[in-house]
C-alpha cells in the first residue's frame, strides 16, 4: 500500500455525503487502514460499527463511482485543502485525542495551529445568547491577546464567538474558527461577513466534507477540536446548558488550562461559568494575569493603524454619520459599510452614539508582549 493511496482512500471516505467522520474513524480504527476499508466489502462495514443498510449502500455507491485522481485539486481550485496526519501543515495538537479526525479541511491563508516556535494559542467560547459586558469581556480579552501575537480559537457561533473573531481581526491578529458544516458554509448566516474576513485573513477548519450543511450533533464534535487546538480555553459567558462546557470537559481530558470571566451572581446565562469557578476553573479579571501565565509580559506601544481596506470610510467620520450617509457619500453596498463600521467599532476606532450616529473615537492604545 503506498501512501498515496492511503491519502487517496482517506479523502474518499471523508467526502462521501451523508456518513459521518465519528463512522469514518471507527471504521478505519476497525480495519487499520482507508484502504482497507475502502477494499472491504459491505457486510464487514455492518461488522465493524453496526453501520445500517442505507449508509453501507450509500458508502458503497460513492466508492464505486469515486475518481480520486482530481479531487485535491478540485478543491484547491476552490480555496480549500485537505490535511492529514503525517502532512507538514497538519494541526499536531488534533492528534491529542483519542478519536482524532483522520481528515481535515482548511481554507484561508492562516497556518493550523501550533506553529513550530510560535506564540500559544487559547480559545475564547460562550453562550450565544450573550449580554453586553459578556461581549464587551469577550473583545478585550480577545484584542489584548491578538495584538500580543496569540493566536484565538473559536467556533464563529453568534454571541462571545462571533466577538472574539472579530475582535481579533480587527487589530491584525491571527484567527481560527472551527466549524459544524464544511468549510465553505457560513453559519449562521448573519456572520457572513465575519466568515469572509476569515478566510481572507485566517484560518476555517473543519473535519465535515466541503458542502457538509450544520447538524446539532456536530457541534459537540466540533468543541472538541476546539479544545484539542487551544493551549488555554477561556470561557467568557456560559449558563447551565452552553456547549462551552462541553469543550471545557474535552479540555481537561487533555490537561488544557481553563479560565473563567465572573459574572452577577443572578445572572442565569454565567451560571455556567460560576459553577466552573466553584469546581476549580481560574478565574480571570485581566486579559494581563492570562499573558503571564502564558510566559508573556505585556509592555505599552503605540496605538496601530487604521486597517487600510476603511481609511476612506473612517475619513468621512470627521464629524457623526448615519449608516445610510457613508453609503451614499462612498458609494458603497450597505454589507461593506456596516463590515466597515463593525470592524472599526470592535477595534475601538469609532463609536455608536444616540440617534443611529457613528463618531471617531479620539485616542486608542493596544498592548504588545515581549518574551
Amino acid at each position: 500500500m503506498s501512501v498515496l493511496e492511503e491519502r487517496s482512500c482517506a479523502i474518499g471516505l471523508a467526502m462521501c455525503p451523508g456518513v459521518e467522520p465519528s463512522t469514518m474513524r471507527k471504521l478505519v480504527r476497525y480495519f487499520g487502514s482507508a484502504v482497507d476499508v475502502w477494499e472491504a466489502p459491505p457486510s464487514a462495514w455492518f461488522e465493524a460499527c453496526r453501520m445500517n443498510q442505507d449508509t453501507a449502500s450509500r458508502l458503497d455507491r460513492w466508492r464505486r463511482s469515486f475518481r480520486d485522481s482530481a479531487i485535491e485539486q478540485k478543491l484547491r481550485e476552490r480555496g480549500i485543502r485537505c490535511l492529514l496526519p503525517g502532512d507538514s501543515d497538519w494541526p499536531t495538537r488534533l492528534s491529542d485525542l483519542a478519536d482524532m479526525p483522520r481528515v481535515v479541511f482548511a481554507r484561508g491563508p492562516g497556518q493550523p495551529a501550533p506553529v513550530a516556535g510560535g506564540l500559544p494559542t487559547v480559545a475564547i467560547v460562550g453562550t450565544r445568547r450573550a449580554s453586553s459586558y459578556g461581549i464587551e469581556a469577550a473583545r478585550w480579552i480577545s484584542e489584548t491577546l491578538a495584538c500580543a501575537g496569540i493566536e484565538i480559537i473559536s467556533g464563529m457561533a453568534l454571541g462571545i464567538d462571533g466577538s472574539a473573531h472579530q475582535a481579533a481581526l480587527s487589530c491584525g491578529g491571527a484567527t481560527t474558527a472551527l466549524l459544524a458544516s464544511g468549510v465553505d458554509v457560513c453559519y449562521p448566516s448573519s456572520h457572513q461577513a465575519l466568515y469572509q474576513q476569515i478566510c481572507e485573513h485566517g484560518l476555517v477548519l473543519s473535519e465535515y466534507a466541503p458542502g457538509s450543511p450544520v447538524a446539532k450533533h456536530r457541534f459537540p464534535e466540533r468543541n472538541r477540536l476546539i479544545a484539542a487546538l487551544a493551549d488555554a480555553v477561556v470561557v467568557v459567558q456560559a449558563g447551565d446548558k452552553s456547549g462551552a462546557l462541553r469543550t471545557v470537559e474535552q479540555a481537561l481530558e487533555l490537561g488544557r488550562d481553563i479560565y473563567v470571566v465572573p459574572g452577577p451572581i443572578t445572572a442565569v446565562h454565567f451560571r455556567g461559568s460560576h459553577r466552573l469557578l466553584q469546581d476549580g476553573a481560574r478565574i480571570l479579571v485581566d486579559p494581563a494575569d492570562l499573558l503571564a501565565d502564558l510566559g508573556l509580559t505585556q509592555t505599552s506601544v503605540a496605538a496601530t493603524q487604521v486597517p487600510a481596506r476603511w481609511q476612506d470610510l473612517f475619513d468621512c467620520l470627521d464629524e457623526p454619520m448615519t449608516a445610510a450617509s457613508l453609503e451614499r457619500r462612498l458609494s458603497m453596498r450597505s454589507e461593506e459599510v456596516y463590515a466597515g463600521l463593525l470592524e472599526l467599532e470592535v477595534s475601538g476606532w469609532i463609536e455608536r452614539v444616540p440617534g443611529g450616529l457613528y463618531c471617531r473615537v479620539r485616542q486608542r492604545s493596544h498592548a504588545g508582549v515581549r518574551r
